[in-house]
């Protein structure tokens, strides 16, 4: 799949200064995405191949198989993935007494990037938001990066969510440009 991008409160540029390699790294993960029939089956799919790429992780996605799907010919098993997670590094604050966590999380040397993947409600994106903008306020976040659809309608199978205002790539991009916040995030749209 294809990705659009949007960088708030940061470049392309300062990106880069993470690690020249985040915004490559980032893109090859979305390029290798299958196209699938449920949000749940691409949320699996990034899981696999974030945590491939050394990302640590927040939760193993609900019914996923103990072995990576065969279509992203990937060679790796939850059994490592588990051995070698840091879910300390996802942990969204570590002064409020809250225990919300982002999906992903990786350090570059000390920059801390944190991912969340939002396929659900759009009103779930201002919980990201604020996740990413207190560990910004702590000093602990250098970005974040909020991975999205760019049209989650053309996902539905069927009619069950048509009456619910998902999270795409335009609401987040509007959201965030409205909210004010000083935290540098690279909002990614899959184009499905």
């Amino acid at each position: 799949m294809d990705f659009k991008s949007f960088h708030y409160n940061c470049t392309a540029e300062y990106i880069e200064t993470i690690d020249p390699h985040l915004q490559d790294e980032v893109g090859a993960i979305i390029r290798m995405l299958p196209r699938r029939e449920s949000f749940a089956l691409v949320k699996e799919d990034l899981f696999w191949l974030f945590t491939h790429k050394g990302w640590c992780y927040d939760t193993i996605p609900a019914e996923s198989n103990p072995e990576c799907p065969f279509e992203l010919d990937l060679m790796e098993s939850l059994e490592v993935i588990r051995d070698r997670n840091l879910r300390e590094l996802c942990l969204t604050s570590s002064t409020l007494e809250t225990r919300w966590h982002a999906d992903f999380a990786k350090r570059y040397g000390s920059h801390l990037v944190q991912v969340e993947t939002q396929f659900g409600q759009a009103e779930a994106m201002f919980k990201d938001f604020c996740g990413f903008r207190i560990a910004h306020a702590e000093g602990r976040l250098a970005l974040g990066i909020e991975i999205v659809l760019v049209d989650p309608r053309r996902y539905l199978t069927n009619g069950k969510m048509a009456s619910i205002e998902l999270a795409s790539f335009d609401i987040a991009k509007e959201t965030l440009t409205k909210i004010g916040l000083d935290t540098p995030i690279w909002l990614v749209g899959i184009v499905a």
